[in-house]
């Protein structure tokens, strides 16, 4: 078991991550303002689960000694930037219209599963947060079971509660909240191409 402080690292990170305006978050809070909490939860616990595989199998990987791993994070930064950069254009474009029969079914598991995937945030995070808490420990296999426990909750209350604040946002003011949260999604890209290539 990892001591106490490695232990209030672990979730401060997890915590600083999971919380932080990113697309997954944007996408929580989105399906949050359209289709209501509890239909908004499907997603959320489809990218909890998502970076939870993401977690264990890069994890596992660096805990192997497999190099190769590192050299996924390159071209999956550029293919989810792409991905999200398709996502906002269609936040702007849209009209803002909440009750519209023409509107696709809320994102479920299955979507929270593909956009956290695709996530450059979560490829960060993980790499980043195994080199700095898993990789150090004596006893790697163990902390990297105790922070993938403490990395789940804390990003499926962190994202779900980025849900509800979406549900919040009164219906009047869905255009403008999409072109926000296309802004958004457009400054977290640029953040982590710079991130990456910097």
């Amino acid at each position: 078991m990892p001591p106490f402080e490695t232990l209030l690292a672990m979730s401060g990170f997890a915590f600083a991550a999971s919380a932080s305006p990113g697309p997954v978050n944007i996408i929580g809070a989105m399906a949050g303002a359209r289709y209501g909490v509890s239909r908004a939860l499907a997603f959320v616990t489809g990218a909890t689960v998502s970076f939870l595989v993401l977690l264990l199998a890069l994890g596992t990987g660096m805990l192997e000694g497999v190099s190769w791993v590192m050299t996924l994070l390159t071209p999956m930064t550029l293919l989810g930037s792409a991905y999200l950069l398709w996502m906002a254009w269609g936040l702007v474009r849209g009209d803002g219209a909440i009750d519209r029969p023409d509107l696709p079914r809320a994102p479920g598991f299955w979507s929270g599963a593909l956009v956290q995937g695709l996530n450059p945030k979560a490829w960060l995070a993980v790499v980043s947060s195994l080199s700095a808490f898993v990789l150090p420990l004596a006893d790697r296999v163990t902390g990297l079971a105790v922070f993938t426990l403490l990395y789940g909750l804390i990003c499926w209350v962190s994202l779900s509660f980025w849900a509800w604040s979406g549900a919040r946002v009164a219906p009047a003011r869905m255009r403008l909240f999409n072109r926000i949260m296309a802004a958004a999604l457009l400054l977290s890209v640029a953040w982590m191409l710079a991130d990456t290539f910097t």
